[in-house]
């Protein structure tokens, strides 16, 4: 979101801004290596904390696109569009079964 702040800010795209454009997706594609890992995990109520930023990214890939001009953005935009859609979907099909098994809430 810093990016998408940051270029709307500004109206164009900097050094600077690159940099917080790229930052943003390394960490991303560090995350995504473990994504197997992440979904095997118990579900909690917490697991719906890494749709926003997988949704903040698609934004700001979708800003770079608008911003670059370059077709690979626009590529990578749709892509991640895609995976958040799936991402939400499947946490709110989790959410959904938790709330219907009583183990949404953990009692202390």
């Amino acid at each position: 979101m810093g990016f998408v702040a940051y270029t709307g800010l500004t109206g164009g795209l900097d050094a600077f801004a690159r940099v917080l454009y790229y930052t943003a997706l390394f960490l991303a594609l560090l995350l995504a290596s473990n994504a197997l890992r992440f979904y095997r995990l118990p579900f909690f109520v917490s697991a719906w904390a890494y749709s926003f930023p997988l949704a903040a990214l698609t934004t700001a890939t979708l800003r770079m696109a608008e911003l670059s001009g370059l077709d690979f953005f626009v590529w990578l935009g749709s892509g991640l569009l895609g995976v958040t859609s799936v991402v939400i979907v499947l946490l709110a099909v989790r959410t959904v079964r938790a709330a219907v098994a009583g183990e949404l809430i953990a009692g202390e």
